[in-house]
């Protein structure tokens, strides 16, 4: 999906500050929730959304950059830029379906009376060890990348001034 322009403007500049900014955000409630089962329960599909549209912002952004690298001198820095973008971009989607699957494990085994099985032991404290690591883990590959995509765009950016 490239998108060249916005408002007559490189659209890459101006896509990639939603990653940027709801990326993290995301993932540090993530990282909150993941200990604070209650507030995930409470809060889980607004962070599904939220991690959603973060998910979304890295592919638009990467399709934003795919039409401006084109126009851009190629240097060693744009080079470990896209590389790193398309790892952040894969690792917002993972982080998006990790979310999804915890909020929605955690909604079904809430609605369900049994007291034994996979719901029986999504619920118990093993289960939300579990699901923590899962969120903690997620969060911060997305976090990570998405932060070391953005600094080496910049770096990009600088250099191409010089």
């Amino acid at each position: 999906m490239e998108i060249d322009q916005l408002f007559g403007l490189p659209a890459h500049p101006l896509l990639v500050h939603l990653p940027v900014i709801v990326v993290p955000v995301a993932a540090l409630l993530a990282v909150v929730f993941a200990f604070r089962p209650a507030w995930l329960d409470r809060f889980g599909w607004g962070l599904v959304v939220l991690s959603g549209v973060g998910a979304l912002g890295a592919i638009l952004a990467a399709g934003s950059g795919e039409a401006l690298e084109e126009n851009v001198k190629r240097t060693s820095a744009l080079e470990d830029h896209i590389e790193m973008g398309d790892v952040a971009q894969t690792v917002a989607i993972i982080f998006f379906f990790v979310v999804l699957a915890v909020v929605v494990l955690r909604y079904f085994a809430r609605k369900k009376t049994e007291t034994a099985g996979v719901w029986a032991m999504i619920s118990s404290k093993a289960g939300a060890i579990v699901i923590a690591a899962a969120l903690v883990l997620s969060a911060s590959g997305a976090m990570y990348t998405i932060v070391q995509a953005g600094h080496q765009g910049a770096k990009a950016t600088w250099e191409t001034k010089r």
